[in-house]
Parts: structure tokens; sequence; C-alpha cells
């Protein structure tokens, strides 16, 4: 599980900035929101438009590209525009079953000029430039002209599997089962870094190979009033219309009604809700990351509150990263003060955080009536009377 990322220079994070997901000293939520070793099952980003929330969620993705994408990465649009200078630094930890991961990386340019990789504290990679060793249980192995865009810790996973190592095969295959979802934009927007799971991740691959039977029950246990129909030949109820594939097409039938509508034509909404309900149901099976961005697009406050609520109550070591300007999610039944963090972007200083948990609110605070009050900044202010 992620347990910190540290920023420094990249995007709008001038300064050196820390994000802690450990569980602090709260009693509440413990049995559903904090999983082994007190690690958060993850946390919640608020703020105002353009504060730098998204920005973190990307770093988790660029991570995720580094290790596992196909294609070489344009590191040079992550360093920030608000300070001087070519370099960028991320850290990583993670908890895996019991030991400490730590990855370290800084580009410069578009080139990897430092990385590392710690165990317990033990140097397992160390590479500076285009040269490097490994350590990984036979002997320190040299590395050299190693390609500056790509990572040496992927090289080696793909190349060696870390010769067994089972801890760092786990991490790996976190990794390798985390999705990130933007909302806003859909379909389009959903990566996976699985190929072998895709049919359990995507609507669409699903509908391929299974019924929507075991799907509906899940969308049953939410509360949801529509169930999916899959199926090749979608008549409208008059037959005067009628839609006809090779391939199963997905429907949604509102409950009390015999009328299908293709996902395609459906609401916003639905189409929403139908791209994120199998990320989720597959995240609380399998140990990984969810990272979802723009939560809070085309679904009811409700909805909202009842997905979450779901992963949490279902997840084991899974954990989810999601932005929303859904303020009714701040509410200590829902989420932990230590998994809410808020943002504020400032000319001078750049993106600045407060963990909610930092201001000590009690458990028993209405923490949303106090993040609208200012308490936890990153609330935004704007103009509200036109009168002349």
């Amino acid at each position: 599980m992620l347990t910190e990322i540290t920023l420094k220079d990249y995007t709008t994070f001038i300064k050196k900035t820390t994000f802690d997901f450990r569980a602090t000293n709260y009693k509440i939520l413990e049995s559903t929101n904090v999983g082994e070793n007190r690690v958060l099952k993850g946390a919640l980003f608020v703020g105002e438009n353009a504060s730098g929330k998204t920005q973190v969620l990307k770093s988790i993705v660029l991570l995720l590209d580094l290790l596992l994408g196909n294609s070489e990465q344009n590191f040079i649009v992550k360093k920030s525009m608000y300070t001087k200078g070519t370099k960028f630094s991320l850290s990583y930890s993670f908890d895996v079953s019991g030991s400490d991961i730590k990855y370290d990386i800084t580009f410069d340019k578009n080139a990897i000029s430092l990385e590392r990789l710690y165990v317990n504290g033990d140097l397992k990679l160390d590479r500076v430039g285009k040269s490097g060793t490994t350590n990984f249980g036979v002997g320190k192995d040299l590395k050299e002209d190693i390609n500056p865009s790509l990572s040496l810790l992927k090289l080696e996973y793909y190349n060696t599997k870390f010769n067994n190592d089972p801890v760092l095969n786990e991490w790996f295959d976190f990794l390798k089962n985390s999705l990130y979802i933007n909302c806003l934009i859909g379909t389009r927007a959903i990566k996976s870094y699985n190929p072998s799971r895709i049919s359990e991740q995507f609507i669409s691959k699903y509908a391929e190979k299974n019924d929507a039977s075991k799907l509906n029950e899940l969308i049953s246990k939410i509360g949801y009033d529509s169930e999916v129909v899959f199926n090749k030949h979608f008549p409208s109820k008059d037959k005067t219309i009628s839609i006809n594939s090779d391939k199963e097409i997905i429907g949604i039938r509102k409950k009390g009604t015999d009328f299908i509508m293709p996902l395609p034509l459906e609401s916003t909404g639905n189409k929403s809700f139908m791209n994120v309900i199998l990320p989720i149901n597959f995240t609380t099976k399998n140990n990984c990351m969810l990272i979802v961005d723009e939560f809070s697009s085309g679904l009811h406050n409700e909805l909202e509150e009842a997905l979450i609520r779901y992963f949490f109550n279902n997840s084991k070591n899974s954990q989810i990263f999601f932005t929303s300007h859904s303020t009714n999610l701040l509410d200590t039944s829902i989420l932990r003060p230590d998994q809410i963090f808020s943002f504020k972007f400032d000319a001078k200083e750049g993106t600045t955080i407060k963990r909610f948990s930092d201001e000590n609110p009690r458990e028993s605070q209405n923490i949303e009536k106090m993040y609208l009050n200012g308490v936890f900044d990153g609330m935004p202010k704007y103009e509200k009377d036109f009168k002349d």
C-alpha cells in the first residue's frame, strides 16, 4: 500500500511537499478505512479549481506509466513552470506485507538523472545518469548505457523479475492491477496496466465474456435503480427502431420498465456510473490502487457517497485516491480527518496542502461545515453579489 508521496519542483508544487497516508490516532472507521499496518485505504483531495489536486493523482499515474507503460514519457511537461532550472523529483514509499519500499527518482529535462530503490533501508538499485548498480540477491550488477528516458527498475523487472524476490514481485503486482479513471472524460481516460484483467475492469470488455447477472447483483447492492442488459439486438418499444450488432451491446433498463436504452445514448450520470462500477469492484477484490479524477462528474452526491462506502467496506488492502467537489463526502461517518487533504494555490508558494487531521478536529465535529468556513484552507471565494 502507498504510504507516502513527496513532490519537489513538480507541476504546481514549488516547495517540497509530502503526503502521508498512514493512519493517525483517530479511532473512527478503523475496521473499514484502515488497512494492514495502519495504512489508510485512500484519500480525498479537495480545493479550488487548478490548485494541484489532479497533479497529485497524476504523480501516481506517472509512476505506473514509468514502470509499466508501453510508451516513452514526456517528462519535461511535469517540471514546475513556477521554478527555475530543469529538474524535478518524486519519492514514493510503500508498505508491502510489512516491508518498506522507497523509490526515489529525479528527472532533468526528458532524462532520468537519478533513480534509487530501497527495501527496508537497503539500497537495491542506484542509478545516476546512464550508469547504475543493482543488487537483487545475486550480488552487485553494474549497468551501463541505460536509456536516459527508461527506468532501470522497469528494465530489471522485465528482465529478471528481481530474481523472484517475493516482496518486490508482490509490489509490482499491486502496481500492475492499479487503475486510473478521469470521470469527466469517460472511457477515453481509463488506464489499465494489466492486459490480462481488462475484461474485469472495462464494461465493454466485460460484456464480451460475461452475462449481466453478477454485475446486476453488485448494482443492486449499491441501491441503483437500473439494471444492465447485454444483447445484440435492441428494438424500441414500438419496434419502429432497432439497433443490431455482431457484438454485445450494453443497455440500461430502469427498474419497473421494459424499455432498454443503449449505453451510448444514456445520460452522463449513467455513463459515469458504468465506467466506475467495475473498477471499484475489481479493486476491492485485488490489492491495488484506484485513482479517480473528477469523481463528482455526472454522479449524484448520494451515489458518490454510496460508492465510497462500498469501497471501504469491501476492500482489504486496496486504496482509492480521488478528487471531488462534493462536500457532503466531508463527513466522519465516511472519511477520517487524516484521509482528507485540502489544496490551495499561492502565486509565490505554489500549491500548499493541509491535512484535515492537522487541525485536530474532534470526531463528532462537522468537518464539512468547518471546511466551508475556511478552517482547513482550500475553500475558494467568489463574488456572488452582482447587483448594481
